[in-house]
């Protein structure tokens, strides 16, 4: 498995890649621009150059890109959708610039309008998105905690999401925080086999590009989404330890979206997962 950080913004981009590097990241996740607001800001060409060498030297991959907290595939006003649109592909266009990818975006809410609405309407900003972004471009649907009007809160859903599109351009990430919140209960094996079985049947295995590890301080099946370090979580890391033994998760790159308070935690975090994984393959656990 190649495990690693939703990395800090540092002074540009060389240097948080220089980081993610320096703490021992396999893969990593950055944001395309500010997360809370549209803009993507200008791409200095030297500092894309450093991103992509440090990058490539280090062996990081991949790079999942994650789209700001805004865009609403799924939206009913027409120009938060057209805001949206803009924004997924500006992203697109920063991941193919970073030599990066996949796109991260929510699946976003209806806003009242029905499930079914609003996934129709996420199909079309998707499929709007995919058309302008840069050829090859991918989007990883992340699936919701279930709160409010979301959509791609269950796995039909999400397949509803993903399979109109070729699955070399639209797959799923998922957040086991948000798994969690929707009942299914990562502190049990026979549980996260159930999942899986679940998504590979409604979605399919080839399909989950990547797992975002995050415990949870919300209840199970709460439908509330609240990040928290592993070492601070209800689920615990018996459930981090238990995901790490499951064969069908080997090949995911699995990212902690929750920061550690120094970069000698985070580095102290990604050997430990390191050796959980060496483990699990030399003692064959999860066959």
């Amino acid at each position: 498995m190649r495990f690693g950080i939703h990395v800090p913004r540092k002074r540009n981009l060389t240097a948080t890649a220089a980081y993610a590097r320096d703490i021992g990241c396999r893969t990593i996740q950055i944001f395309s621009g500010n997360p809370i607001g549209w803009a993507t800001g200008r791409l200095d060409p030297e500092d894309r150059d450093g991103f992509v060498a440090v990058i490539h030297a280090a062996g990081i991959e991949p790079v999942l890109v994650h789209a700001p907290y805004l865009v609403n595939l799924a939206g009913r006003d027409p120009g938060l959708r057209a805001r949206s649109r803009r924004a997924l592909i500006d992203a697109a266009v920063r991941a193919a610039d970073l030599e990066a990818g996949p796109v991260v975006v929510h699946a976003g809410n209806h806003m009242g309008a029905g499930s079914a609405t609003g996934i129709r309407r996420a199909l079309g900003t998707l499929e709007h998105a995919l058309k302008r972004a840069p050829r090859g471009s991918r989007i990883a649907v992340e699936g919701g905690a279930g709160k409010g009007t979301e959509i791609g809160t269950s796995f039909e859903e999400l397949a509803n999401l993903v399979e109109p599109f070729p699955s070399d351009r639209v797959g799923v990430v998922l957040d086991t925080a948000h798994l969690w919140a929707l009942g299914h209960d990562l502190r049990q094996r026979a549980a996260v086999e159930a999942m899986l079985d679940a998504f590979d049947a409604a979605v399919g295995l080839d399909r989950l590009w990547g797992i975002h590890a995050n415990d949870s301080l919300a209840e199970l099946g709460s439908r509330r989404d609240r990040h928290a370090l592993w070492s601070r979580g209800i689920m615990g890391m018996k459930t981090l330890r238990l995901l790490v033994r499951t064969e069908r998760l080997r090949g995911s790159p699995v990212v902690f979206e929750v920061p550690g308070e120094t970069a000698d935690f985070d580095r102290r975090r990604l050997r430990r997962m390191r050796r959980l994984d060496w483990e699990a393959r030399r003692c064959g656990e999860g066959r």
